[in-house]
């Protein structure tokens, strides 16, 4: 069975290339641009494997990001659940590991640290 991945952020470009190259890694890759409707996603009972979110959202409130990845966390306890974001701010990055995140990783980074992260992350329950 292929591993799902659930990837939300506001930039369509991020979203097309992270569809394109986890597909081709043999991921099932959903995207999402909106945080409500990720946040939605996160608290679903869809059976993810990797989640990787994006802090700040356009339209969203600030913190949006690391909701998503708390409710993630929570509905997911297995599946690896990631921070993507360009704010390379010490205290976000560990208020986001406090409340569920496995790791944050800095834009722009090698796809292949997503990818690893995504790996090193997925506990079998």
């Amino acid at each position: 069975m292929r591993p799902r991945l659930l990837v939300l952020d506001d930039d369509l470009s991020i979203l097309a290339l992270l569809r394109t190259y986890f597909s081709g890694l043999g991921w099932y890759v959903e995207v999402c641009a909106d945080a409500d409707a990720g946040l939605g996603l996160a608290s679903s009972d869809a059976p993810f494997d990797a989640v990787i979110s994006d802090l700040h959202f356009t339209s969203a409130h600030e913190g949006s990001g690391i909701d998503i990845v708390a409710r993630a966390r929570e509905r997911r306890p297995s599946a690896a659940v990631i921070l993507f974001t360009a704010t390379n701010d010490a205290d976000v990055h560990q208020r986001a590991l406090d409340r569920g995140a496995d790791e944050v990783i800095v834009k722009p980074a090698p796809l292949a640290s997503l990818r690893d992260a995504a790996l090193r992350a997925r506990k079998t329950p």
